[in-house]
């Protein structure tokens, strides 16, 4: 499914909101994304109607995002901030960068070259 930026505000808002329901895993159970999946409908401009699956889905996305931002900062002296993420700056550094997200497993990390997350804070809050 196709999610646009006040659809993914909205769901972030809302697990946000229900973070009590969280289990173990970081996950929610189903009645909870059912609910997140209502709560968003409205803002549903075209294609498919987000059910359940596209919720649970879509919040694995944003936990791997999360996953992937957070082992990047457990790394000794890896700069990040989340107003220039990794802040890459120079031929050096962008060479390192490409080979460390040519890596699949950090691919995620791609987007924040020289720019934070707006959900990190969210994302923290909820964990």
């Amino acid at each position: 499914a196709d999610w646009t930026p006040k659809e993914v505000d909205a769901l972030i808002c809302y697990l946000h909101g229900h973070c009590m329901e969280q289990g173990d895993t970081g996950s929610f159970c189903q009645s909870t994304y059912a609910n997140a999946a209502e709560h968003i409908h409205l803002l549903l401009i075209s294609g498919k109607v987000k059910d359940h699956k596209n919720v649970s889905i879509k919040w694995g996305a944003l936990k791997q995002t999360y996953n992937a931002i957070m082992t990047y900062c457990s790394k000794l002296g890896e700069h990040w901030d989340n107003e220039c993420g990794v802040n890459i700056g120079g031929a050096l550094a962008a060479e390192s960068w490409s080979k460390y997200i040519a890596v699949k497993a950090n691919v995620q990390m791609k987007p924040f070259c020289n720019k934070g997350w707006e959900y990190l804070e969210f994302l923290e809050d909820i964990f």
